[in-house]
């Protein structure tokens, strides 16, 4: 290379590394005028991002050159495509750390954990980062531009290892552009974030409102008795206590439950979180890496809220119905006492009278310290743990583990656990040594056993579409209806003798996923079509065109029936009986309703009624239940050709092949012993075995369904409490803290409580919808089970 050429090379190349130089150097003096968090947000996003454009187009350049010309100058080379990228990928990486912490900090004080102090100084430390990154490029850059005229011998070293390896700038490029797209996308996430912690502080703000209003509702009360207590002490004529009752009437008339908080408020909640998504959110950065978390928003948040907040909440609404109910019924008494007092024109008996109104505000203020203890509990709940960014944590957003809920449980509820340790000790000191491994099983060891069957069996999101077509009808259809030939032809020949004037009523019983409600529908559908009534609680039915709405009193839907059936036969269903029942109305006076009506009027209205077999056991101990049908239809077991056939519908139904483990076809003898094998598991009950088969079950990429026989067995680990719990839900279908407190009294504080607490958290209960807790599906078959073993059951 001449000479002329070498200096042109030279004087070109110290005009790119002014072209590269001038972008730095003001995006650095922009960095030096930046005053607060926010504007180096915007300073990175815009500015910062245009510098490494400009810097990507010189790479570029100076990339095509090295593929035009032959005779490029290698030192230039190294400068443009080796060293710089290098120092300069470090500085986009400090960059998108430090933005992204920027919208981590924005994010907490959105949320109010951090104030404008904590967050300026997080502003000035990382100003001084991003200064001193960008001053060390700037010095990198002018030392190259130095070097790149000299020709000592450890350039020289450098640039010889390069001759033969090829150019990383691609690689170099491909990384910029990605780091680029990187913080963009933490832009997007705090933009997304944001919105979300939107909806978390109106969930918040909804439930601080309701627990104002019931502080505002007991403090309106204490006011009214006060009220009343002065009355009475200056009541000195009889012609006053008119006026006193008046003021009774009135603070009676405003302790009337208006306000359904708790019917209202899992609806007000789901309204509200029904806009939350799945989202990739980054939350920190590993070795030049940046993690990501994919966060279900509203299915985090609906989970959080229905095993942490719930349950505090229904005790708080508890707590103001057993307020309510004792201040009326002390202020009727006052009101009888104080019309005897007025009819018998006597005043003797109004000291009694001041001192009753005394002890009862010493109640108000007992009350009001337990409701202000109980929302304050809600209140550091929501403010420590309901937190968006409890994202950036190391641990799940939002999760409910079973160790956590078991450790907070332990903590707080009166060492329940290490109770069970010491006697669990004092149990082991009976017996030698030589059985103390062997004849014995730690609680906590069945627990974790227990945990692990839930964990296997919980519905996996990859084999969803295939499992839905096992465990849901509504999606599957009546085509996926497996015929019981027996029963319907049982229940054919009760319809032929009813039509002929016979009196006739159905009884079908089954235990929870056998089937009974298919069954039902499914005859109804093919024997009665349009005249047929169904009664369910709290819905409408329609007699003859007339609309008619339900509530827990099944007299009230039979004897409307009873009016309004004249001019037809029609078949009357109620399906799951155990379902009506309340406060109100009690299972047993609706099932003697039930009875009457069959006694009655069963010769024109043909009745089919459903319930489990526990249930059926348990009412005939009380009344003739069993005796009061003309025939019982029994689906708790299927035949083995039914189960069989259902499973290969369903399985058909997914257009996927069924392989071993190996990715070989299933032959179709081991596929039927398989389902023989379920059958003898779960008892011929055609839901548990079709739920059981979906355990199995693996998809593949490869369009193919893996079978694989790996069970865990769920062990026994329930208290006397809980197995007591679990019969009255397996029972009734489902219960809530409420519901239990009424039933057990005093019992349940002392006794129950923390049983029930176990039972949510380790997921044998799940909440659903309507804020009652049920027995988790994949469970029913071995809860019975152990019922049954322990004589709970019968």
């Amino acid at each position: 290379m001449n000479s002329n050429t070498e200096n042109s090379q030279i004087i070109d190349a110290n005009s790119v590394f002014k072209k590269a130089l001038l972008p730095i150097t003001n995006y650095l003096n922009s960095l030096n005028k930046c005053l607060h968090a926010e504007a180096l947000s915007q300073l990175i996003l815009n500015t910062f991002l245009n510098v490494s454009d400009s810097l990507i187009a010189i790479g570029d350049e100076e990339y095509g050159k090295t593929l035009t010309n032959k005779d490029f100058d290698i030192k230039r080379k190294y400068s443009f495509n080796y060293l710089l990228p290098e120092s300069f990928k470090d500085v986009m990486l400090i960059h998108r750390d430090v933005f992204l912490q920027l919208q981590i900090s924005q994010s907490k004080k959105q949320e109010s954990l951090v104030d404008e102090e904590a967050i300026q100084q997080h502003f000035l430390e990382s100003n001084a980062i991003l200064q001193k990154a960008i001053s060390t490029l700037v010095d990198k850059i002018r030392d190259e531009q130095t070097n790149f005229l000299q020709s000592n011998k450890k350039i020289k070293q450098k640039i010889s290892r390069i001759k033969h390896q090829q150019n990383p700038w691609g690689v170099y490029k491909k990384q910029f552009l990605s780091i680029q797209k990187q913080i963009q996308e933490i832009k997007d996430s705090a933009h997304n974030l944001s919105k979300v912690i939107l909806v978390f502080e109106d969930i918040k703000s909804h439930t601080q409102t309701i627990c104002n209003s019931l502080t505002e509702e007991l403090e309106r009360s204490k006011q009214s008795i006060n009220g009343i207590l002065h009355s009475l002490q200056n009541t000195q004529e009889l012609s006053k206590i008119t006026g006193t009752i008046a003021q009774v009437e009135s603070a009676l008339s405003n302790l009337e439950l208006q306000n359904l908080y708790q019917e209202n408020y899992a609806l007000d909640i789901e309204s509200k979180i029904v806009n939350l998504t799945e989202n990739n959110i980054p939350v920190s950065s590993e070795d030049g890496l940046l993690l990501i978390k994919r966060i279900d928003f509203a299915k985090s948040t609906k989970r959080w809220l229905n095993y942490m907040l719930l349950p505090d909440l229904i005790e708080l609404w508890q707590n103001r119905m057993n307020v309510i109910s004792f201040y009326k019924h002390n202020l009727l008494n006052l009101k009888s006492s104080l019309s005897l007092l007025k009819n018998n024109n006597n005043l003797d008996a109004l000291s009694s009278q001041i001192q009753s109104l005394q002890v009862l505000l010493q109640s108000v203020h007992t009350n009001e310290n337990l409701q202000n203890k109980l929302i304050a509990q809600i209140q550091e709940n929501l403010n420590d743990n309901f937190q968006v960014t409890r994202i950036y944590k190391t641990d799940d957003f939002l999760k409910i583990s079973l160790q956590s809920s078991l450790t907070q449980f332990t903590s707080s509820k009166n060492n329940f656990f290490k109770d069970v340790q010491r006697k669990f000790k004092s149990l082991l000191s009976f017996f030698s040594t030589k059985y103390k491994t062997s004849t014995v099983r730690h609680p906590f060891k069945r627990l974790e056993a227990a945990s692990k069957c839930i964990d296997y069996r919980t519905f996996k999101t990859l084999d969803i579409h295939y499992d839905s077509l096992f465990l849901n009808k509504n999606f599957i259809g009546d085509l996926f209806l497996v015929p019981r030939e027996y029963e319907q032809q049982k229940l054919q020949e009760n319809l032929q003798m009813w039509q002929k004037g016979h009196n006739k009523a159905v009884l079908v019983v089954g235990n929870r996923l056998s089937g009974k409600s298919s069954f039902i529908e499914s005859v109804t559908k093919n024997f009665f079509k349009k005249n047929s009534i169904i009664l369910t609680p709290n819905s409408k039915f329609s007699i003859e065109g007339r609309k008619f709405k339900t509530t827990k009193n099944l007299a009230e839907a039979l004897q409307q029936i009873k009016k309004n059936t004249y001019n037809s036969r029609p078949i009357v269903v109620i399906d799951n009986l155990e379902l009506w029942r309340d406060k109100e109305q009690s299972l047993l006076e609706n099932t003697r309703a039930a009875i009457q009506f069959i006694e009655t009027e069963s010769n024109h209205v043909f009745v089919i009624i459903s319930t489990s077999n526990t249930m059926q056991s348990h009412l005939d101990k009380r009344i003739p239940f069993t005796h009061s049908f003309s025939s019982i239809i029994d689906v708790n077991k299927s035949k083995f050709e039914e189960i069989h056939k259902a499973i290969l519908l369903r399985h058909g139904a997914s257009h996927q092949n069924l392989v071993t483990e190996k990715g070989l076809p299933l032959p179709n003898k081991q596929l039927e012993l398989n389902i023989q094998k379920l059958c003898k598991n779960y008892e011929y009950n055609l839901g548990e075995v079709l739920q059981a088969w979906t355990y199995s079950i693996n998809t593949t990429d490869a369009n193919n369904i893996v079978y694989t026989e790996q069970e865990y067995d769920f062990e026994d680990f329930f208290t006397s409490e809980e197995a007591i719990i679990l019969k009255f839900v397996l029972l009734y279908q489902h219960i809530n803290e409420i519901v239990l407190k009424n039933f057990l009294g005093s019992r349940y504080d002392s006794s129950y409580k923390s049983g029930l607490k176990r039972l949510t958290n380790t997921k044998v209960f799940l909440r659903n919808s309507e804020g009652n807790l049920v027995v988790n599906p994949v469970l029913y078959h071995d809860i019975r089970s152990i019922l049954k073993y322990r004589g709970v059951l019968n």
